[in-house]
Order: C-alpha cells, then sequence, then structure tokens
C-alpha cells in the first residue's frame, strides 16, 4: 500500500515537470561567439598590411597621432585606421583547426595584417556565406567580408586627405596676383582691397584649414602652373605647387611629396578670396 502511494506520487511529480517543461521551457541558447583578439585598439602603436600582389604599408601611432611609414611618410587617415583596429572586435560564430590551410584558401592568402604582436592572415570566402576565413591565434575563423574593406586599399587610401594638419594654422598666403597676412589678428591685403572684410579673409582662411581632397596621390612628375606659400602662425612655411588636370585642382606638398586632388568648385573657394555681397 505504501509503495503504491510512492508510485503515484512520483507520477504526479513526473506530470508537474512536464507541465512545468511546457509552461516555463527556457529557450535555446544562442550559437556560441568567438573573439579574434583580446588586445585592444590603445595598446596598438604599429600597424601592417601585406596584400598579396602589393607593397607593404606601414602605419605608426606618435604622440598619439597615426602616420603612414612605408611605402612613403604621410599623415594617415584615422577613419582607415580604426577600420583596421575594428579587427581586434571581431567575433566569429565558427572556429575551424588551422588544417589543410589549402581549403580555406590560406595556403595563398588575401593579405596579411598585424595588428601589434597579433597577426591576421586573409583566406578565401565561404561559397555559401561571402564570409572571408581569417587565420589567427593559432585557429580558422569566419569573419564578415566588411573586416577586409580596409585592408584592400591602394597605399595612398591610408593617407589622410585632409591638407593641412590640425596644427597648420595658416596666417600669411602669397599667390601670384595677391598676398593675404594676418598681423596683430588683422588680416591685410596687398595690393589693398577695401571691399575685403576681416570676415571675408577668415571666411577664406577656414576654407584652407578644413580643405579635404577627394583623393591623395604620388605623382611622378607634376607640371604646376602656378605656386603659393603659406606661413602658419608657428613660424613654419609651406610651399605648395598648383595646376588644373581635366576637371579638377591638384596641390602638391612640396615637403610631403603627395598630390591632393580637389573639385574645381573647392578651387574657386581655394583661390578666389570672397566678398561680402554690399547692401
Amino acid at each position: 500500500m505504501i509503495s503504491r502511494l510512492w508510485v503515484n506520487l512520483a507520477l504526479a511529480l513526473a506530470v508537474v515537470a512536464l507541465a512545468w517543461l511546457v509552461f516555463f521551457k527556457p529557450e535555446p541558447a544562442g550559437p556560441s561567439k568567438h573573439k579574434l583578439s583580446t588586445l585592444t585598439p590603445a595598446s596598438i602603436d604599429e600597424i601592417t598590411i601585406a596584400p598579396a600582389q602589393r607593397p607593404r604599408v606601414v602605419l605608426a601611432k606618435r604622440a598619439g597621432n597615426w602616420f603612414v611609414t612605408e611605402p612613403f611618410a604621410a599623415r594617415a587617415d584615422t577613419a582607415r585606421v580604426d577600420g583596421l583596429l575594428g579587427l581586434l572586435s571581431a567575433e566569429s560564430g565558427q572556429r575551424f583547426a588551422a588544417q589543410d590551410l589549402a581549403r580555406f584558401e590560406l595556403d595563398h592568402p588575401l593579405a596579411r595584417v598585424t595588428l601589434g604582436a597579433q597577426e591576421f592572415i586573409f583566406g578565401g570566402a565561404h561559397p555559401l556565406s561571402n564570409q572571408l576565413y581569417v587565420q589567427t591565434l593559432g585557429a580558422v575563423y569566419l569573419v564578415s567580408p566588411v573586416y577586409f574593406v580596409d585592408v584592400a586599399k591602394q597605399p595612398t587610401d591610408y593617407a589622410s586627405k585632409q591638407l593641412l594638419d590640425a596644427g597648420e594654422n595658416p596666417v600669411a598666403f602669397e599667390f601670384a596676383t595677391f598676398k593675404l597676412t594676418r598681423t596683430d589678428g588683422k588680416w591685410q591685403k596687398e595690393p589693398a582691397d577695401t571691399a575685403l572684410s576681416q570676415d571675408d579673409a577668415n571666411k577664406f582662411a577656414d576654407e584652407w584649414r578644413h580643405a579635404q581632397a577627394l583623393a591623395v596621390s604620388q605623382p611622378r612628375a607634376f607640371k604646376a602652373t602656378e605656386y603659393i606659400t603659406l606661413r602658419f602662425a608657428s613660424g613654419k612655411t609651406l610651399k605648395l605647387q598648383a595646376a588644373q588636370q581635366e576637371q579638377e585642382w591638384v596641390l602638391l606638398r612640396e615637403d610631403e611629396k603627395l598630390a591632393y586632388h580637389f573639385t574645381l568648385d573647392a578651387a574657386r573657394r581655394l583661390r578666389d578670396l570672397p566678398l561680402t555681397p554690399k547692401k
């Protein structure tokens, strides 16, 4: 009799347990994610990009600012650097043993990227998901192709498109037809122009301070049609060569040996002093 009561009690508990599972069944856990790195962007002070069929590019951080050091010297595009450092936060839903690398096309990789002390090797794409195989930390992962966008750029794409550095504040401009100089906080033009206001001169200087090119290139030969000299508040002088090429205006920084390409509309703002319409 007692044993039958225990059996009935056990059956009742089983029914209760089944009911709990039906009504309160927890959702299945999502797929595990594998982090590709434990490094942080702040810990990185050098980046190397070595594509399969192009010169390698080296970026270095100096005093908190990024520079291109190979294959030429230039200020670096910080947005491009941030894109490369994004690899450190990448996660993957799939991890494979780093064996038989040919099946991942890692025997002939697309590129190698080194962030600090960690190397990332890019292989082929998965035929269904279009994700890329990346080898790092002794394993192979599948990651979004977005992480390859900044890796696949040309060397000059890593150079900053900002014509002037943040610390280059112009206080004097010398063109073939006029000079504009700020002395004791006041702009003066030679030859004198009474129609030019201080606001006009400030707008002109701001155009130069914030000028951003559409592209940057390394010209093999540059035929200048005009020359422009800028002097900065620091006392530094910058000489520029300029020329119109088809539908763009190109400025060559003699110190960097890099050409900055602007639209003709931007060129007008950089060459012509604005005049406030008279009321």
